[in-house]
């Protein structure tokens, strides 16, 4: 369990996180902020996660090598990006019941922060929900976080500085978008270190 291999995935995850999308799903169901047009997307995303995560988790855990791997892998390839887009729909849900104003920007730029979004998700939650191709086991995913966040602050003094320094004649009307696309690379790029150096 130690080595995070493909063999060592928990069942316990996957009960956990489908769960929480259950708990989610009924949550947006009763919720009364969950009328406007935007409740569409989020209940037809808890039903898409609801189905894609187990498929895909199985999948990375029993059939990640053979002949039937080889024949799955287109379905595994859109499972995969779909997850990613199910994740950020999940998040923006997530600001919208708290009330952060973040998720006003996630519905109005969601090309530019799905875009950057791709960095977190990969590197970031794939391997939290457990349906990255390289398994990572709950110790592992603490120095994942340590370094993610490392990352993300260091990127954080690095966008501070640039918009300083440059940020009225380089990117005036969305230095918000700048700065928060160096935090999530940032994150990003912490994570991947984790990883490669065998903590995450």
């Amino acid at each position: 369990m130690a080595k995070g291999s493909d063999n060592s995935r928990s069942f316990l995850r996957l009960l956990f996180w489908e769960g929480a999308a259950l708990v989610g799903f009924l949550h947006l169901r009763m919720h009364p902020l969950a009328s406007p047009l935007w409740s569409l997307n989020f209940f037809y995303n808890a039903l898409f996660f609801l189905v894609a995560y187990p498929l895909l988790y199985v999948y990375r855990w029993k059939m990640g090598e053979g002949c039937l791997n080889l024949i799955l892998w287109p379905l595994s390839f859109v499972l995969s990006w779909g997850m990613g887009v199910s994740a950020y729909l999940w998040t923006a849900y997530w600001f919208y019941v708290t009330g952060n104003p973040f998720f006003t920007a996630m519905t109005r730029h969601e090309i530019v922060l799905g875009f950057l979004f791709i960095f977190i998700y990969f590197a970031l939650i794939q391997p939290v929900l457990g349906t990255s191709q390289k398994y990572q086991s709950l110790g592992q995913l603490v120095w994942v976080f340590v370094y993610s966040a490392l990352g993300g602050f260091l990127c954080f003094l690095l966008g501070q500085f640039v918009l300083r320094k440059w940020g009225d004649s380089m990117l005036p009307s969305n230095q918000f978008l700048l700065w928060l696309g160096l935090i999530l690379l940032g994150m990003a790029i912490g994570s991947l270190i984790a990883q490669r150096r065998g903590k995450g």
